[in-house]
């Protein structure tokens, strides 16, 4: 009685370990990009601030470690949303992660604006009018923005330096207070000094603090040339 040949059949075993390989670098590549997309690096000289798009409300910043003096919201915002939205996002001095979503904004400033002696600003205001005359003037603003009033900032200036801002409006403060002085005044250092830079000075620095939670921190008058007269 002759035995029938036993055959054994193998079955294929690439399919089953490619598929979970495959799937591994499949996730690993989206993971890849995706930390690419949300991660940003912070420059050492540099601060980077998250915050809500639309309630312009901060949610973190590279620098809360080091500057902030409170764990306390810095509006109140009624939104289990908002305080849930703080937990996917994670900062660090060299580090900030945000989620890809439209609902997150990142912006930078100069970590130097966040203490003395601050950042400068060169303004050029020309054709100032005064009773006497006409003169072209060159400044330096020197300015800070307080850690704690960056909120503040946010919703008056929006998610940018505020540069342009200081200097427009030093050039309107400037234009007001110049028919209250002679050319005269204006021209020689130690008058200008005595009379009108401590009375813009302050002028300015009230409207830099009630309109953009802007510190301006000292003016320096560099240059006074008489246009006409």
């Amino acid at each position: 009685m002759s035995r029938a040949p036993v055959t054994t059949t193998r079955g294929s075993s690439g399919p089953p370990v490619l598929l979970p390989l495959t799937v591994f670098a499949v996730g690993a590549l989206c993971a890849w990009k995706i930390s690419k997309t949300c991660s940003l690096s912070v420059h050492p000289k540099c601060v980077t601030v998250v915050y809500d798009t639309r309630r312009k409300a901060v949610l973190r910043t590279s620098a809360d470690d080091e500057l902030r003096k409170d764990d306390l919201p810095r509006v109140e915002h009624f939104s289990a949303l908002f305080y849930m939205s703080k937990l996917l996002i994670y900062c660090s001095r060299s580090l900030v992660v945000v989620p890809p979503s439209s609902f997150f904004g990142v912006f930078t400033l100069p970590r130097s604006v966040f203490s003395e002696p601050g950042e400068a600003v060169d303004c050029v205001v020309e054709n100032v009018a005064v009773p006497d005359g006409t003169v072209d003037m060159v400044l330096t603003l020197y300015y800070c923005i307080p850690f704690d009033s960056l909120e503040r900032y946010l919703a008056a200036v929006g998610p940018q330096p505020p540069n342009e801002l200081i200097g427009v409006t030093a050039a309107q403060v400037l234009r007001q207070r110049s028919n209250e002085v002679s050319v005269g005044v204006l021209l020689s250092k130690a008058r200008r000094e005595a009379v009108f830079t401590e009375m813009y000075t302050e002028h300015l620095a009230t409207r830099l603090m009630s309109e953009a939670a802007v510190q301006l921190l000292k003016v320096v008058i560099e240059n006074v040339e008489l246009v006409e007269k």
